[in-house]
């Protein structure tokens, strides 16, 4: 005879970045059907500053929503797979199903939806709020029985919407005087290529629909000539990105969701008390601004417990802790490995070039923002607090090795409420800190290996044992695009055609204090 679920409810919220506030609330599990074996998933969600445009860049904001679930008696976390439809929206309210393959028919056990886009119905900006949104929540493709009694959590990170169109890459440079190293350019002049479809795409230098670089050696070149297959995601079609780097907040969420050897995967941190870097056993004091620090160790096969502690007073998660400070000492697995957790896939670098450039004619030595100008950060204002920000006031990147600001800051931190594109270092799509502040890794054109990259694929929201992605069809390796606060003044790499290591392949299991994870996700 069949029960129904004993469930305990956990309330969740998740902050990605206090500009914007993005809340989840009021969790709850209603619904059940024994007989198909689902419950919906309810819950409220809101955040700041929201937008919704029919006009210029045609886009919009939205959450991605993916669910965590553990039986009461486990403390081993799984991804919830739900249905690709049967969920409820409130009036106003979109709700898009996103699968594991998107070029595939939805399957509830082989191609399940991993999560879902929320966002406006209609134009509008401002604050927004949804409340009573219900997921169907396929429970026995998750291996549960009706009487298990579980425990859920809600995540939420805020995406920005990239809509389908032509556009280019590469300098505008009519007049020779671009500095960009290994732009791309046409394959029969140095002049900007159009992007015009998702289809096979040749890399060659002889005729003007190939693409093609302006350095043919070192870690800047485009390689040799060959082919993007279809799959290669290449910036027309459609796709979602992170409107942030990763805070510290959201990684140390993720850290603590792992079991402990997937844990000692994600972070080399394993002496309570010591801090997220790239050392055995962690560090003992703050690099880099990296707060994440190992809280406690319950020892025996247990998860250990982290927190963010930037303040240092071994009282975590407070206020000043932190928590909205982009994510750096990151490693390859460690983005593929998030990816894979939470249902997105990384990006490629033509996709960077759509998301900062959008539709207009490139410029020779243009910013992510558009125009050549920029104010660097030389300090910062309310450090590690939710209202952290960049002075001066007038900043707009976080560059230049400066003595005051030695690592990244709060993600977004230059967007105000009455901010220009400048004057928020914003993309034109509305992404923000696309150069400097933390390298963008990137799938990158000019490395053989990457070229086989497939979009149409994103994480099944569950790692291997050992804490690793198991995707198959990703590239095996990242490169950069953006800059960081680490590197010294002048410098071009924050440039949006700059390719200096667009074909530096970032090793694996080395973690660097200036990179952080931005992740995407095909349009469904």
């Amino acid at each position: 005879m069949k029960t129904n679920f004993l469930f305990i409810i956990a309330f969740f919220a998740y902050f990605i970045a206090y500009s914007n506030n993005i809340q989840v609330t009021n969790v709850g599990i209603i619904n059940q059907n024994t007989t198909l074996d689902f419950s919906m998933i309810r819950f409220d969600i809101s955040w700041q500053n929201s937008w919704r445009t029919s006009n210029l860049e045609s886009n919009w904001d939205a959450a991605w929503v993916f669910v965590k679930y553990r039986r009461k008696w486990s403390n081993e976390w799984f991804h919830a797979y739900l249905h690709n439809t049967g969920h409820s929206a409130p009036s106003g309210c979109t709700l898009q199903p996103g699968l594991m393959n998107t070029s595939a028919s939805f399957d509830s056990i082989t191609n399940p939806a991993v999560g879902v886009f929320v966002y406006r119905s209609s134009d509008g900006i401002g604050n927004i709020s949804f409340n009573n949104i219900q997921l169907r929540w396929n429970y026995g493709v998750n291996g549960l029985a009706d009487y298990d009694s579980v425990e859920v959590c809600v995540y939420a990170i805020e995406m920005v919407y990239i809509p389908q169109g032509s556009f280019y890459v590469g300098d505008n440079d009519m007049l020779n005087n671009s500095t960009s190293s290994g732009r791309f350019r046409r394959g029969d002049a140095d002049l900007p290529f159009q992007v015009t479809s998702e289809a096979a795409l040749t890399i060659n230098n002889t005729s003007a629909t190939e693409l093609w670089g302006t350095s043919t050696s070192g870690t800047n070149t485009i390689g040799g000539s060959g082919t993007l297959a279809a799959s290669f995601p290449k910036g027309y079609g459609a796709f979602y990105i992170m409107k942030y780097e990763l805070s510290q907040y959201m990684y140390k969420e993720f850290l603590n969701k792992l079991t402990r050897t997937q844990q000692s995967s994600r972070t080399f941190i394993s002496v309570v008390g010591n801090y997220h870097c790239n050392s055995g056993g962690g560090c003992t004091s703050i690099q880099n601004r990296n707060g994440i620090r190992l809280i406690s160790d319950p020892g025996g096969s247990l998860p250990r417990v982290f927190g963010n502690d930037l303040s240092g007073n071994l009282t975590p998660d407070e206020s000043n802790d932190g928590q909205y400070i982009a994510h750096n000492w990151t490693s390859n697995d460690d983005l593929f490995a998030f990816a894979d957790w939470s249902g997105l896939r990384p990006y490629t670098e033509l996709e960077y070039e759509k998301v900062c450039r959008g539709t207009l004619v490139p410029l020779a030595n243009e910013r992510p923002w558009g125009n050549t100008n920029q104010t660097t950060a030389t300090g910062i204002t309310n450090p590690g607090q939710t209202n952290e920000i960049a002075s001066p006031t007038s900043a707009n990147i976080v560059l230049g090795n400066a003595p005051s600001v030695q690592g990244p800051l709060r993600s977004g931190n230059f967007a105000r409420a009455s901010s220009d594109r400048e004057q928020a270092g914003a993309a034109y799509y509305g992404v923000l800190d696309m150069g400097g502040n933390l390298w963008e890794l990137i799938v990158s054109v000019g490395v053989p290996t990457h070229r086989t990259f497939q979009g149409n694929i994103h994480g099944n929201g569950n790692l291997n044992a050992a804490g690793n992605s198991d995707v198959s069809g990703w590239a095996p390796s990242l490169c950069y695009r953006g800059g960081s606060w680490g590197n010294t003044l002048p410098t071009t790499i924050h440039h949006t055609s700059d390719r200096t290591f667009a074909s530096s392949v970032n090793p694996n299991n080395i973690r660097y204090s200036s990179v952080s994870i931005r992740l995407a996700r095909t349009s469904p």
